[in-house]
């Protein structure tokens, strides 16, 4: 007789979950069995079943039981764990659902059927129904450096790439559930625009919602679509795991809670796909946590899901995945689900393969432990189609990548990408009954075009002459659109001479109100009601007569809804008043933050002889009481300090008007003034001394930086103002430096008609500086 091994109360738990298949293969007259550290609690119909109970007892503890004594032995010295025995409980009328957990799908027996007399009927109920719209694809491996990251990658790059090529606009989000070790969010650190919130914020209120889950998961989705990713017409939403580093350390409410808590069987599969739907995604991708985690069981045993496993023919990976994947055919859905795409079975990815492996004992012996750990009982042919088994090879280049760029460069011609653009055809197919029409352009007149191309170039070139009422939506502006639609900004816009600060103060000052900048931005969900004043308060001194004019209607519409006994706005009282300020005054910080503070007041005419200085809170509340929103804008810096390099009194004005200014308003709850600041670039290092990184990073999404495709986005654009080349304005979100070197239209076209024979030096030859390209270069470049 082999003893058992019983060295604490879990390796009795353990022993009786096995021998009853978690608790559904229960003796006969026994309701339930609970283990605990202190007590082993069998629950019974009535006292005549206490003789089953004993036997079954005798039978899995052997010697180990002793009846008369009413105690289980530990093999560790003469300890023991009393056994009580319980009379007079209720049947079970419903089944016990076994919950998507490694530690419970383990004691399930693969593919047996309950006997007629037992109790509880079904062990594991399936989810009902499946997951349409989005749709959730998921990525696990047994072990890390697999390359289950990289796959993510490629699945999301080849469906984002299907749909530019056939025409369809799609939304997908993409989570990083490893919560662990989270690689998807320390890539995505890279990005200019970062979200708000986590998904350790998202497993957490829906969990813990302070309010209805509903209205939770709705006001988080708007929390995620502020950080967007355009592809073209598509967009990507990106959910890290965590904020910070801390927030990582400290996960009190982890995916498992979900499913633990009362009806939470499905939940946590529930909860990403209640997400998917609030952010209007079709498709959401998850990253999940390697190993055997409970962090990623609720989704890998969920067959709703798409899910694959990545692996290699590494004896550790395959010992790993066949385990896992013994575990999911324990909880297989029927094959008429699978057929009617109602649910999935998984996916396996070998990744990492080189042709000679192919040839090893080693090779064949993978493929028959991953196709034996999930046959199905009622399968004849342990080879069967269910499990689907794609092959990846090893690319020497993959080894090292640290951002979605990377990424997307190294995986191009990999066959990591090519499963990955096969799937993605079988998700978007092309409507056979859709002909796509090519019109025929007649021959133009190029020396029209030149002068049309001219006159528009000329007419952007300066922006301070205030011309041209179209605007290119750059991605500065547009995380400005996204990030505040609902709160204020409060914003410093940061950008080199010539990179559109003044272009993009004097186009926010035509909207006049806020909404209508958002609703320029994005048209797909228009703000009917304007409510939201745009107030140029200091501008550049060298405005043409037009760009002045758009600034003063602006302010006039301010100064109608403040009443008509608010003053005449003269924006030369301000520059005055501070100039006399930096010339008289030796004020320390502080002193400086209370002037702007007042000025703004001052500005709008609150209070203007009250002796008190002003302060946010006051400002905020008096507008409140007017039902007033107002959004101050901030340019011509350069000409309020013009001394700023060795002027110790403009370093502090402007730090206080960049860094203590927004920080006040940023306590503001539901502020009802926002602030827009652009200040040029080599100011910045002037002001802020200390932490210049820092701040940088805060207001990076808004940063007025042009690197090459934004930079030929311009071009495209400026030629769609022109009307020349064919160049259409529904296109530019979707051009990219590479995309518009290949079409054969365009490339043609900018060497034929611009002169342009290589996009890299015609980059390098209007910016004039490798890392400073100006956007007005490229109208100077043509209007010449």
């Amino acid at each position: 007789m082999n003893a058992p091994k019983l060295l604490t109360w879990l390796d009795i738990r353990r022993t009786i979950r096995r021998k009853t298949n978690y608790s559904t293969k229960l003796p006969e007259g026994v309701v339930k069995i609970r283990c605990y550290s202190d007590a082993l609690e069998i629950y019974l119909l009535s006292e005549q079943n206490r003789e089953n109970a004993d036997n079954a007892l005798k039978e899995w503890f052997k010697d180990w039981y002793q009846q008369e004594l009413g105690v289980i032995y530990f093999t560790l010295g003469n300890a023991t764990l009393p056994v009580e025995f319980i009379s007079g409980e209720e049947l079970y009328t419903t089944d016990i659902e076994v919950r998507p957990l490694w530690e419970e799908i383990a004691y399930l027996e693969s593919g047996s059927e309950a006997s007629e007399d037992l109790t509880i009927e079904n062990p594991v109920k399936l989810p009902i129904g499946d997951f349409d719209k989005p749709r959730l694809i998921a990525f696990y491996s047994f072990k890390g450096g697999v390359g289950r990251t990289l796959n993510l990658a490629a699945h999301l790059f080849a469906l984002l790439d299907r749909a530019k090529e056939i025409d369809k606009l799609i939304n997908i989000l993409v989570i990083d559930a490893d919560l662990e070790a989270p690689g998807l969010t320390y890539w995505n650190a890279f990005e200019k625009q970062q979200s708000t919130v986590s998904f350790i914020d998202f497993i957490e209120i829906y969990h813990y919602s302070p309010i209805e889950r509903e209205e939770s998961i709705s006001l988080f989705a708007r929390e995620v679509k502020k950080s967007p990713k355009n592809e073209g017409k598509s967009t990507v939403y990106f959910l890290p795991a965590c904020l910070d580093d801390e927030q990582l350390l400290d996960t009190p409410i982890l995916p498992e809670n979900l499913v633990r808590s009362p009806d939470g069987t499905w939940e946590y599969g529930n909860a990403i796909h209640r997400l998917g739907q609030a952010v209007d995604a079709d498709y959401v991708f998850i990253d999940l946590r390697a190993g055997l985690s409970e962090i990623s069981s609720p989704i890998i045993f969920d067959p709703r899901i798409q899910r694959f496993l990545v692996t290699t023919i590494n004896d550790q990976s395959v010992k790993g995945i066949s385990l896992v994947l013994k575990q999911i055919g324990r909880v297989a859905p029927s094959e008429a689900n699978v057929d009617d795409e109602i649910h999935y079975d998984p996916s396996l990815v070998i990744n990492m393969l080189k042709e000679e492996f192919k040839t090893l004992p080693a090779y064949d012996g993978a493929l028959f432990a991953f196709q034996s750990a999930y046959s199905q009982p009622q399968e004849d042919n342990i080879f069967s189609k269910r499990l689907e088994i794609r092959e990846a090879y090893f690319a020497e280049e993959l080894l090292y990548i640290n951002n979605w760029d990377e990424a997307r460069s190294k995986l191009s011609q990999t066959s990591v990408m090519k499963i990955a653009k096969e799937w993605a055809e079988e998700q978007l197919m092309v409507n056979p009954n859709k002909v796509l029409k090519l019109e025929s352009r007649e021959e133009p007149d190029r020396l029209a075009e030149v002068r049309q191309l001219r006159d528009v170039c000329q007419r952007y070139e300066y922006a301070e002459e205030g011309e041209g009422e179209d605007l290119l939506v750059t991605e500065p502006l547009k995380n400005l659109a996204t990030t505040f639609r609902e709160d204020l900004p409060c914003v410093v816009s940061i950008g080199s001479k010539g990179a559109g600060k003044t272009f993009n103060y004097i186009h926010l000052s035509r909207r006049k109100y806020w909404e209508n900048f958002l609703n320029y931005i994005d048209n797909t969900q228009p703000i009917s009601e304007p409510k939201t004043y745009i107030f140029p308060l200091l501008q550049s001194g060298k405005l043409g007569d037009k760009a002045k004019g758009v600034i003063n209607e602006a302010r006039s519409a301010v100064r109608e809804a403040l009443g008509h006994d608010a003053p005449e706005f003269f924006v030369s009282e301000y520059q005055d008043s501070i100039k006399i300020a930096i010339s008289e005054q030796s004020w320390n910080e502080p002193k400086w933050t209370q002037f702007w503070i007042n000025e703004i007041a001052r500005a709008i005419n609150i209070n203007p002889e009250a002796d008190r200085p002003h302060s946010f809170s006051s400002i905020n509340r008096n507008l409140k009481e007017k039902g007033l929103r107002i959004i101050f804008l901030f340019d011509g810096l350069e000409d309020i300090f013009p001394s700023i390099a060795s002027s110790n009194q403009e370093q502090i004005a402007l730090k206080a008007l960049i860094d203590d200014l927004p920080n006040k308003l940023s306590e503001i709850r539901q502020s009802n003034l926002g602030i827009i600041i652009f200040l040029r670039r080599d100011f910045l290092r002037h002001a802020i001394t200390q932490n210049l990184k820092q701040f940088e990073n805060r207001y990076r999404p808004y940063d007025l930086s042009w690197e090459q495709d934004s930079f030929l986005r311009l071009v495209f654009w400026i030629c769609s103002q022109s009307k020349v080349i064919g160049a259409d304005k529904i296109e530019i979100e979707s051009l990219t430096r590479a995309a518009m070197g290949k079409e054969a239209r365009y490339k043609r076209s900018l060497h034929r008609f611009l002169g342009i024979c290589s996009l890299d030096r015609f980059y390098w030859q209007a910016s004039g500086e490798r890392y400073c390209p100006f956007p007005i270069s490229c109208s100077r470049y043509y209007s010449k």
